[in-house]
């Protein structure tokens, strides 16, 4: 926010030529040989030869004769060579002899004032900046958007907001009334002083403002930022996605935050697309948090067919029966109840997992579903030695042995039918013989 010293060195360069100007009109009050040494120091001082300018003022400050109205402009030409050899403390102090002398005009006293402010600016002396701009603005008929842009910049600096934040809505008044377009810089700093307030709502409006004049990236995710802060979360994701679609969401942060928001949206699928994609492209990361963050938003997509791979990919990827037994619980959920016991009895002998014995518990009602009864036994009476799913697994374990009974009953009165037919078919044939041996 501080001003360049180029463009410092240009508007000295243009006060400069038009001091010689003002000389010239007034050649009255100077006497011919005060004019052309000030020419001379002028005509030097615009080829850098700095060194030979000052020498020249020099010889020309011996001159008892010399008048106020002289000096002042004497004064403001060493002041514009110092400042171009970026001495400003010593432009400073030659400025101050310019409002120092009674024959200055007041036009060059204006100059001075307002050249003074700049280059205490420059210098970070911010409360001599606003001393010496407060001043100038009070004397000026017409007040430039520059002048109050810069005075907010050095109240910026001292923590004033609120009169940092007079000076740029002045400046922009005036900017509008000139019909000219508003300055994005302005506005950035209208930005970060209400963010320094913590008005994250007038915050995003300037944001927005901003976007209206050039909807670059940096602005969308600092509105997006905003929105956040006031809890506007589908506007933020809003935001975000234009960014994303506009690809400039670069780093992997970025786009898991993106995929996030969509989950915090309840919107899954397109999480998991994004994800998908992302780490297809590389910019996100095969780890197993990422996996399985990809997984999630499959199985709330209800995608099994994408969920399983990530699922798989994640549980190779770590090593451990983690995912597996998550895996085990998609195919669960799917009805696919022999996947599903495979899958739970792999994360057994992984191993590595937060709930064991809870694992256990969903191998054996998918072996139970799918009619594996003394695998599924196995697996509940494994279960049954963690107190967490003790009770479940032994319901499980009664539930089961009943089923093994019942079948089994089935089976033995099945037999007996069997049997029982069988004897009387042998029966019945029995007694046909009987009948033809009696005719």
């Amino acid at each position: 926010m501080i001003m360049s010293r180029m463009k410092f060195q240009i508007a000295a360069a243009v006060l400069a030529t038009g001091l010689a100007a003002m000389a010239q009109a007034q050649s009255g009050a100077i006497d011919a040989r005060t004019f052309d040494a000030l020419t001379r120091a002028q005509e030097l001082a615009e080829s850098n030869q700095f060194d030979e300018a000052i020498a020249t003022l020099d010889k020309l400050k011996g001159n008892d004769k010399l008048g106020s109205y002289a000096k002042s402009q004497l004064w403001n030409f060493y002041a514009f060579i110092y400042a171009n050899q970026e001495k400003y403390t010593d432009a400073i102090a030659a400025y101050r002899k310019v409002l120092r002398e009674p024959e200055a005009t007041e036009g060059l006293k204006q100059q001075a004032k307002y050249t003074i402010a700049q280059l205490y600016f420059q210098t970070e002396q911010y409360d001599q900046c606003i001393r010496f701009m407060e001043s100038w603005l009070s004397e000026v008929n017409q007040p430039t958007p520059t002048a109050h842009i810069m005075l907010a910049q050095a109240y910026y600096q001292q923590d004033s907001y609120d009169r940092s934040l007079t000076n740029i809505d002045k400046a922009i008044e005036l900017e509008k009334a000139a019909g000219k377009p508003i300055q994005e810089s302005w506005l950035r700093l209208k930005a970060a002083l209400y963010y320094a307030k913590k008005d994250y709502a007038k915050t995003a409006e300037v944001y927005e403002e901003l976007i209206s004049i050039d909807p670059a990236v940096g602005y969308m995710k600092q509105l997006a930022g905003m929105y956040s802060e006031l809890g506007r979360d589908a506007d933020r994701l809003a935001v975000y996605d234009a960014v994303y679609q506009h690809g400039s969401l670069k780093s992997e942060n970025e786009v898991l935050n993106l995929a996030y928001m969509w989950l915090g949206q309840d919107v899954p699928y397109q999480a998991g697309t994004i994800i998908e994609d992302a780490i297809k492209a590389g910019r996100v990361e095969e780890t197993n948090k990422n996996l399985e963050t990809l997984a999630n938003a499959w199985a709330q997509a209800n995608e099994r067919d994408k969920a399983v791979p990530a699922l798989t990919r994640a549980a190779e990827v770590s090593g451990d029966g983690i995912f597996m037994a998550r895996l085990a619980g998609v195919h669960f959920n799917a009805g696919e109840y022999k996947q599903a016991a495979a899958a739970a009895a792999k994360a057994d002998q992984m191993g590595g997992l937060k709930n064991a014995a809870g694992n256990r518990l969903l191998m054996g009602m998918a072996y139970f579903n799918a009619k594996d009864y003394e695998d599924a036994l196995q697996a509940f009476r494994r279960a049954k030695q963690d107190r967490s799913t003790f009770k479940a697994a032994a319901k499980w374990e009664e539930h089961t042995l009943a089923e093994v009974r019942r079948l089994r009953a089935i089976e033995e009165a099945l037999k007996a039918l069997e049997q029982r037919t069988r004897e009387a078919l042998e029966a019945d044939e029995n007694n046909v013989d009987a009948i033809d041996l009696g005719t």
